[in-house]
């Protein structure tokens, strides 16, 4: 019994620390505070040899903007499967009021690594619930839900 209330007061020791030394830690949830360095991509989709797509929260999302103002998101692909079909980005879920995305299904280059961009709007302030499932088109999509990211994002009220 003392373990576990021991390994619980750790987990919420490293939570509430964490939420008071970073002021956008309240937009990630608690399995993207892992290391990652300033320039990382806040999104990272690895594609595997069998075409199955990945998707994590690899690095810090941008700060909030004006709300219906674009957020860019940055988007790391790695291609280990040498794919050039399009990649496909959509809501998934609960989809908010008020939430669209645009990502441009172009082909992939086929090359190990290439960037892309991720552009999201919001226009209700506040903190805003979004899942995000990718593939590559004419491709099942996984299973196992490693497809999806979820995070909170959020806009700013324009005055």
């Amino acid at each position: 019994m003392r373990g576990i209330l021991a390994i619980t007061a750790m987990f919420l020791l490293t939570v509430f620390a964490c939420v008071d030394g970073d002021p956008h830690m309240h937009d990630h949830p608690i399995r993207g505070v892992s290391a990652a360095s300033p320039g990382d991509p806040p999104i990272a989709i690895t594609i595997n040899p069998e075409a199955r797509v990945s998707a994590t929260l690899a690095g810090t999302l941008p700060p909030p903007v004006p709300c219906g103002t674009p957020a860019e998101l940055a988007v790391k692909v790695v291609n280990q499967g040498f794919v050039t079909a399009p990649l496909e980005a959509v809501l998934a879920g609960n989809v908010p009021e008020g939430a669209t995305i645009d990502f441009r299904p172009e082909p992939l280059s086929g090359a190990p690594e290439e960037l892309r961009s991720l552009r999201i709007v919001l226009t209700h302030p506040g903190v805003t619930d979004l899942t995000i499932s990718f593939k590559a088109r004419n491709e099942i999509p996984d299973l196992g839900g490693r497809d999806h990211i979820h995070f909170l994002l959020r806009c700013l009220k324009v005055r």
